[in-house]
């Protein structure tokens, strides 16, 4: 596993701080690879002969070796490959967000992945090793008799807010996925895949769960908003039911949010991806470097400044004449007589700055699920107003919203509202145009090898091999 050097020395927390657990983490890692006999790279459901579960209740003694774990589960999800870069760039090829300079991506570009791509493999192996620590955390603590009754909650919160995350990219990347709830190898090898409802069910029911057993504040984490507590629970959850259909559960959720002190939205733009923004829900730490990884990717370098990750056309077309997300989010390069614009939310690529922190869930996004739940429940002055929360003249320079007033131009307002609030930000972009079922109209007239099959990324031949159950989705 390529980073697995920086899961052990990173801990889970900020190197400004001092608030690392390093040594949580070598804790948990030794443990668990006493207790497995595993190699680090291995996958999730490859069978293991020499142990069927791993994870044991007997990892879990006392709160350190559950902090140990809640460390390791954290790090492995924020400094793995798909979930510190790839997931907010990848779908950004496969819809209309992002270009390529150079060779590389083309297969994601032209939407034509073949079976045993990489990114593809990556992002379905890290989630699933991330849900097996989640699933070994509340297995475990569940079954332990020696933490305190709060202590327990809290750490199965946590874990089950992080499976239902893993199991929402899981699920929107590749439809139906195997649903995986325990730590035994040995049937988890021959895992069936799920229909993606019943896993949305498992979600949902995670995060209702989570939302009982998490604090409302962040005082776990000394009040970084790098854990998950309720909030984080309840903003999932939001965007859950907005993309299941269920409006009023979506607006009740994000009501939530809104109605909380702890957020508001800053108008200065470059605040936004700060650590502990105002608007920041749930934020991973930046690498143990102190630099965002995203940034180091993404900014063309100061020496050869050759862009690579370059904004679209039809991205760059979005945004309106004036607005400051576009001079605040979006850099520019000149070169070889071409101007190239590409992603500047994140920009720290200073070692040891600890500037940024990835963001995760944010207020924003919030107020604009909001807006798409009333005006899909025919409330269009709620979506509207909830709609100018984001687009009005004091955060982004524009007009307030004074167009049409009925459901489908409203519903059009708040699409490409979404669009350039979110852009190169956890694939919302792809995410927006599967669930409103536009993919087709919209990439089939822009990209000329767009099939509809195309909405669903293949599952790794690697996976296939091992599963005798996997079926590889259509077109693939």
């Amino acid at each position: 596993m390529k980073k697995f050097k920086k899961y052990i020395t990173y801990g889970y927390s900020g190197s400004d701080k001092g608030k690392k657990y390093t040594a949580y983490c070598l804790i948990f890692v030794t443990a668990l690879f006493v207790l497995s006999g595993l190699n680090s790279c291995k996958k999730l459901i490859e069978p293991n002969p020499s142990s069927t579960k791993i994870l044991t209740s007997t990892v879990f003694t006392d709160s350190i070796t559950v902090q140990a774990a809640l460390a390791g589960m954290y790090t492995s999800l924020s400094n793995s490959d798909p979930y510190d870069l790839s997931i907010s760039t990848i779908p950004g090829f496969t819809a209309d967000e992002l270009n390529y300079v150079g060779e590389g991506f083309t297969q994601y570009i032209n939407n034509t992945i073949p079976v045993n791509d990489s990114y593809a493999e990556g992002i379905w192996a890290s989630s699933y090793s991330v849900i097996y620590i989640a699933n070994g955390i509340v297995n475990g603590v569940t079954n332990s008799n020696s933490l305190s009754a709060k202590f327990k909650n809290q750490a199965i919160g946590e874990a089950l807010f992080v499976r239902a995350l893993c199991y929402f990219y899981l699920t929107n990347i590749y439809g139906d996925v195997p649903l995986i709830l325990s730590t035994d190898v040995t049937q988890n090898t021959v895992a069936a895949r799920t229909p993606s409802a019943i896993v949305y069910n498992q979600i949902i029911n995670d995060l209702k769960l989570a939302q009982t057993y998490l604090p409302a504040d962040y005082s776990i984490s000394s009040n970084d908003r790098t854990r998950a507590n309720k909030f984080a629970a309840t903003a999932l959850l939001a965007r859950v039911y907005l993309y299941t259909s269920k409006w009023a559960e979506a607006e009740a959720q994000a009501t939530t949010i809104i109605n909380s002190s702890l957020f508001s939205l800053t108008t200065d733009l470059n605040q936004v991806f700060t650590p502990n923004s105002t608007e920041a829900i749930f934020q991973f730490y930046n690498s143990s470097n102190g630099y965002t990884y995203y940034a180091a990717a993404v900014v063309p370098a100061a020496v050869e400044p050759i862009p690579t990750y370059v904004l679209s056309s039809e991205q760059m077309a979005a945004f309106q004449t004036g607005d400051k997300r576009e001079s605040a989010w979006v850099g520019s390069i000149l070169y070889s007589g071409t101007t190239y614009y590409y992603p500047y939310k994140y920009k720290s690529v200073q070692t040891d700055a600890n500037q940024e922190y990835y963001t995760v869930l944010r207020l924003a996004e919030q107020y604009l699920i909001r807006a798409e739940a009333r005006a899909e429940q025919n409330n269009a002055s709620g979506a509207i107003a909830d709609l100018n929360m984001v687009h009005n003249p004091g955060r982004v320079g524009l007009p307030v919203y004074s167009g049409a007033t009925d459901q489908i131009s409203v519903l059009s307002a708040i699409m490409k509202e979404r669009q350039v609030e979110l852009f190169s930000e956890w694939g919302h972009r792809w995410f927006d145009l599967k669930r409103t079922n536009t993919a087709d109209a919209v990439l089939g007239a822009e990209k000329p090898t767009w099939k509809p099959t195309d909405v669903l990324f293949p599952i790794p031949t690697t996976e296939i091999k091992l599963d005798p159950k996997l079926v590889q989705n259509p077109g693939y």
